[in-house]
């Protein structure tokens, strides 16, 4: 099958940039051709890419003619799967995807397609991520990127993927077709992992943005008065001004996946503090698949992923001390933490593992492929 992904990667790679990765190698391995055309924000630079980006933010004709060209060097592709559109794709392109008669499926892995249908004056505005962590500057951007997203977005996708049943929920209460929705989670590549106990790690981890909403400043308030040393990887606006190494918190900055893998195999515990509705965390999947206990906040699809007591540990979100009564739990009871972390990696190989992953793609892809040869 001949694949063709789309996305528009992140100055700060993150989760979703991380996905595309595996799920292309994925495909490749499993005899697929995989094409991609990205998108860069790093790219946008100078206040005239700013301006420009604004600009064409509903609707850009750039795309679909630079999409127009792209396609022209490559044999039409069976599907094309779209991960990120925003800001420099928009979703002007899937209008030109339609009238080419390819199917096309998006991964719905943030929360934009919901910000416009959401209230100002909604208590959880902000745990939908934010543009600039501002309310009022998401209300204005929500407007302009989904003003096209009825017309042209719903219109034009075949299918949709949300990660879990949580979001899918949040995504049917924006209005996106119920019919067109499907549930696909994140994935890892397996590796041959031999299962250690707490007893024989060291130290705790947090590997992710370090910005407010992932609950940074939450961790390290609760952190004064915990004993075990914490190893802080990852970059983000907020580096700079926390970064601040202690005898028992330790900054490492941005660092390579495989390094991070290794660090949460050998850790104790991966704490994920998180304030906002994430979708679907890759860091807790590594640990999974890694036997490292999990520690995360009980909000947005986590609950979806941990079920409290039988593969992870859920502490209340932008809760300092339910942080430090956990953490100190987990210390003192390392036996029923085993237990727990051996459920996870039970839970990775029979959910989140890259055979399982691959039978239920595979399944959407072909599923839309025969849906479109049958309306032509």
């Amino acid at each position: 099958m001949k694949i063709l992904q789309i996305h528009n990667k992140y100055v700060f790679k993150g989760g979703e940039d991380s996905v595309v990765e595996e799920e292309a190698k994925l495909l490749r391995k499993n005899g697929n051709s995989v094409f991609q055309l990205f998108k860069n924000n790093k790219d946008i630079s100078s206040i005239k890419d700013k301006l420009l980006t604004l600009y064409n933010l509903s609707y850009s004709k750039y795309s679909i003619e630079y999409l127009k060209e792209e396609l022209l060097k490559i044999e039409k592709p069976d599907i094309v799967h779209v991960h990120n559109t925003y800001p420099l794709w928009t979703y002007s392109i899937f209008e030109f995807l339609n009238e080419q008669k390819i199917p096309v499926v998006m991964t719905l892995h943030n929360y934009r397609l919901v910000w416009d249908s959401l209230s100002f004056f909604d208590n959880d505005y902000m745990n939908y991520d934010s543009f600039n962590n501002s309310k009022i500057q998401t209300f204005f951007i929500s407007k302009i990127i989904n003003k096209n997203k009825k017309n042209i977005l719903f219109k034009n996708i075949d299918k949709f993927i949300a990660l879990t049943e949580f979001t899918k929920k949040k995504f049917i209460d924006a209005k996106v077709p119920i019919d067109k929705l499907l549930i696909k989670p994140n994935f890892l590549s397996n590796k041959e992992i031999n299962f250690q106990s707490i007893t024989n790690k060291q130290n705790a981890i947090f590997a992710s943005r370090v910005s407010k909403e992932k609950g940074i400043l939450t961790l390290l308030k609760s952190w004064k008065d915990i004993e075990i040393k914490i190893n802080i990887y990852g970059d983000g606006p907020l580096l700079n001004k926390i970064k601040k190494n202690s005898k028992n918190i330790q900054f490492h900055g941005n660092c390579s996946r495989d390094l991070i893998s290794d660090e949460i195999h050998k850790s104790k515990f991966l704490i994920f503090p998180s304030e906002w509705f994430e979708c679907m965390p890759m860091t807790i999947l590594e640990s999974f698949r890694a036997g490292t206990l999990v520690l995360a906040s009980n909000i947005g699809s986590i609950p979806n992923i941990i079920k409290d007591g039988y593969n992870g540990i859920l502490f209340n979100p932008n809760d300092p001390s339910d942080i430090k009564e956990k953490v100190n739990w987990v210390l003192n009871n390392p036996q029923k933490c085993d237990e727990i972390s051996i459920n996870a990696m039970n839970d990775f190989n029979n959910k989140y593992s890259e055979k399982v992953n691959y039978k239920i793609l595979m399944k959407i892809y072909n599923g839309m492929i025969a849906d479109k040869l049958s309306k032509n």
